[in-house]
């Protein structure tokens, strides 16, 4: 059943216009998408305290507001909602679609722009709940570039372009990356994200060497049955230059991103972002062990998500024909 909303100034003005036109409410409810009853309580209920002016369209857009105002947010109303939604986002790392999708179908729902609207008031602020979203910005709509690089004349590099089309619900399609933590350049993680599932590996790595790098993906993507190992993804970084090795050795095609494109390969980029919400940016990686990768990994893939059902990458990968319980190990 689709949820009421209140008319919108721009159709208030319509209300008006055919009531003047001598419209009756069923009428101008069926050109509005609205119940006639819906319009008769609209018009009714705005009415200017003066007879003489009857129903005007500013006067009654200000008196809904004015009554809004009164009942207040549905946080505001239901307080148990903020001790949820601070848990859920400092305890479980859950994003604010998150738990709006968990909370459907329960007593209290909500959807993802109020709890967007509380983190930003002032009581949100107070408790910098901001901090605890993927980009962690302050304010809303903060955009920043990426520099552009080059393609730093990979040997046998294949542009994505070339890349097969990907069938919807077809398993068996990577992308990979690196990500840092603070205090080095060289201690890394390397993150390989399955395109249909979203399930995410990582490993730590002491060396963003080349020569490691195919290495540890070697090992990372050998778990998977040769005939679900399709293709892989990367950017331009120089630390993907021995990609041919995947394809001698474990038979998977690599495929590279337009320079300074990263949104060609969102699956990965989209998983990072998550990812540090469990091993932040700021962490020493001096502090970090593979322990501790292996577990944010868990967490990570226990997340539900939007565009699943708000099932979890973990659930999703579990249904694929090939799995184990210690296939693609964290």
């Amino acid at each position: 059943m689709k949820r009421y909303t209140q008319l919108t100034l721009n159709e208030r003005e319509n209300l008006f216009n055919m009531r003047n036109q001598n419209y009756t409410f069923l009428e101008i409810g069926k050109i509005l998408g609205r119940r006639g009853s819906t319009i008769s309580r609209e018009y009714k209920r705005n009415l200017h305290s003066s007879s003489e002016l009857g129903y005007l369209p500013d006067t009654a857009n200000i008196l809904a507001k004015g009554r809004k105002a009164r009942h207040g947010t549905k946080i505001s109303r239901y307080p148990h909602l903020k001790q949820l939604i601070s848990a859920r986002m400092i305890e479980d790392r859950y994003s604010p679609e998150m738990i709006a999708g968990s909370l459907r179908g329960s007593e209290v729902s909500i959807s993802t722009e109020a709890i967007y609207q509380y983190i930003y008031s002032k009581e949100g602020q107070k408790q910098k709940l901001y901090q605890h979203l993927m980009r962690a910005r302050p304010k809303r709509n903060l955009y920043y570039g990426r520099k552009t690089r080059s393609d730093y004349g990979i040997k046998d590099r294949i542009s994505i372009t070339q890349r097969p089309i990907i069938q919807q619900g077809e398993f068996g399609h990577f992308e990979a990356d690196l990500t840092f933590v603070k205090n080095s350049k060289k201690i890394n993680l390397l993150t390989i994200a399955e395109r249909k599932t979203g399930y995410l590996m990582a490993v730590l790595n002491d060396s963003k060497e080349s020569e490691n790098i195919a290495i540890k993906l070697i090992e990372k993507l050998v778990n998977v049955p040769r005939k679900y190992r399709k293709t892989i993804t990367f950017d331009n970084g120089r630390e993907f230059v021995m990609h041919n090795k995947l394809k001698e050795v474990i038979g998977i095609n690599t495929y590279f991103c337009h320079p300074g494109s990263p949104w060609e390969k969102p699956y990965v980029e989209n998983s990072h972002a998550l990812l540090h919400r469990f091993i932040p940016k700021k962490t020493d990686a001096k502090t970090l062990t593979q322990e501790k990768v292996k577990n944010a990994i868990i967490k990570l893939n226990n997340l539900p998500r939007k565009r699943f059902g708000f099932k979890t990458p973990a659930q999703m990968f579990a249904n694929e024909k090939f799995y184990q319980p210690d296939a693609l190990r964290a």
